[in-house]
């Protein structure tokens, strides 16, 4: 049963201005790693229509407690056997904290066992969170420790049983209280300030906030509708909540949000799976790819009035294609540079190419003639028909930017919680899609060269050049 009180009149004032409810937190743990540990305590202050509500579980983590932590907290293996575990806990805990601020001291370890917490049980959940460690920090500076103790200590908080999550969100809403009638106004500025996310804006519509604060902070896409189901936008995202939190704040954004009649999440896997699936997403809703992005460059090869195909740079249109391009440069000399590599690797005319150098004079021999490797053969019918064809089995091997030898990869993305993964290909610069096209956007090369630094673990060679 919660309980109510009016402990804390000045923080309640100032978090009702904020215009949603609040939640002060703690959590207790089996140890610090936020993927092995799990939680055996939460606590909350809910502060809503100017008061505070209580609320307090001991959680079965379903692992073993170590001795030193139940030394630091005084909860043991017998006090939480009998205990519910984290997914009986799951739908009474989720109202009291979505559409909520988040506040704890050192709110990223507290919201991410949290958020961990509900993605084992099969629920999303994100908030925007004010980690009261950096708040002491900015209002107290010419302290050097800001930790609970430390505060405490400094405020002449009364804390028993420290450690225990209760006794700890008490002693921060002492503290927090205390502060705010020392600091006033300078407290509700720095608060504003390091919310993380923002809280989205007040002009958004009742239904599209719930939607926004239903987002999980986990990679995928975000679909944005008009009020007629219609695509207004397709968004890739890798902490879809912070990210759309943030997005909403940019003014360019508040018409085409203005416009939105709903929004649409699919969970990705990691960053390659989401773009995958915005991939398939823009065909469904009939998304366009960008016409002005074109920082990237590839090779095409287009015959000319003799039938001789001949390369030409050019930029690289986003969006889907029936065959990998060929090859994926940043710079037309690295481009021009790569050509001329594979050419005489492979041993192509470069004059049929139309890939000699601008000073090469007309009517002179192409350099590869000059030397005696070749017979002039290559410019006869049958010669072209020869070429022709070793270019086009050949060009799938010009280089792509930050892939070094690589042709062909293989890409493993997974989710640590849920044990899921998913593989994914990609060639020459392009992500292979289901339908057996293949796609590019700007954001897929500095995704991969990203992956890439993560050397053999995270990138699969399959094939290289």
């Amino acid at each position: 049963m919660a309980q109510a009180s009016n402990r804390w009149p000045l923080l309640a004032a100032c978090f009702g201005r904020l215009g949603v409810p609040v939640a002060v937190v703690d959590i207790e743990s089996t140890g610090g790693n936020l993927f092995e540990d799990r939680i055996t305590e939460v606590a909350l202050l809910r502060f809503e229509n100017g008061r505070a509500e209580r609320h307090e579980w001991l959680v079965n983590p379903q692992q073993p407690l170590s001795s030193f932590i139940t030394r630091l907290t005084g909860i043991s293996n017998e006090m939480v056997a009998g205990a519910p575990v984290f997914a009986e806990l799951a739908a009474e805990l989720l109202p009291l904290l979505r559409g909520s601020l988040l506040v704890a001291h050192n709110s990223r370890f507290d919201y991410t066992f949290l958020r961990h917490e509900f993605r084992r049980a099969g629920v999303d959940f994100a908030a925007p969170a004010l980690c009261s460690v950096q708040l002491s920090r900015r209002l107290y500076p010419q302290f050097h420790k800001h930790n609970l103790d430390s505060i405490i200590e400094r405020f002449g908080i009364r804390a028993e049983s420290r450690h225990r999550a209760m006794t700890d969100v008490l002693a921060l809403a002492d503290f927090l209280e205390a502060s705010l009638a020392e600091k006033g106004g300078e407290w509700e500025s720095h608060c504003l300030a390091l919310m993380n996310p923002k809280l989205p804006p007040s002009w958004l519509k009742a239904d599209l906030a719930a939607q926004v604060y239903a987002l999980p902070d986990t990679p995928g896409v975000s679909v944005w509708l008009d009020g007629r189901g219609r695509a207004l936008d397709i968004r890739m995202h890798e902490k879809a909540f912070a990210e759309v939190a943030a997005m909403l704040h940019l003014k360019k954004n508040q018409p085409f949000v203005l416009e939105t009649g709903s929004l649409r999440f699919v969970p990705a896997l990691g960053a390659l799976h989401a773009l995958w699936l915005k991939a398939q997403l823009a065909q469904q809703y009939g998304i366009r790819p960008s016409e002005s992005a074109n920082r990237y460059l590839t090779v095409q090869f287009a015959p000319d009035e003799r039938a001789r195909l001949q390369a030409r740079v050019v930029p690289l249109a986003e969006g889907s294609r029936r065959q990998p391009p060929n090859g994926l440069f940043v710079h037309k000399k690295a481009a021009k540079r790569a050509l001329a590599e594979w050419a005489q690797a492979h041993g192509l005319c470069p004059s049929s190419l139309d890939i000699l150098p601008q000073t090469h004079a007309k009517g002179v021999p192409c350099p590869v003639q000059e030397v005696g490797r070749c017979d002039g053969g290559c410019a006869t019918a049958d010669g072209i028909e020869v070429q022709n064809r070793r270019i086009s089995s050949l060009a799938h091997n010009l280089p792509v930017a930050d892939w070094g030898r690589a042709r062909k990869i293989e890409i493993v993305e997974s989710d640590h919680l849920s044990g899921r993964s998913v593989v994914l290909h990609c060639e020459g610069g392009a992500l292979a899609l289901p339908d057996g096209q293949w796609y590019f956007d700007e954001t897929l090369p500095p995704l991969l060269k990203a992956k890439f630094k993560q050397g053999k673990a995270a990138v699969r060679v399959l094939e290289a050049v």
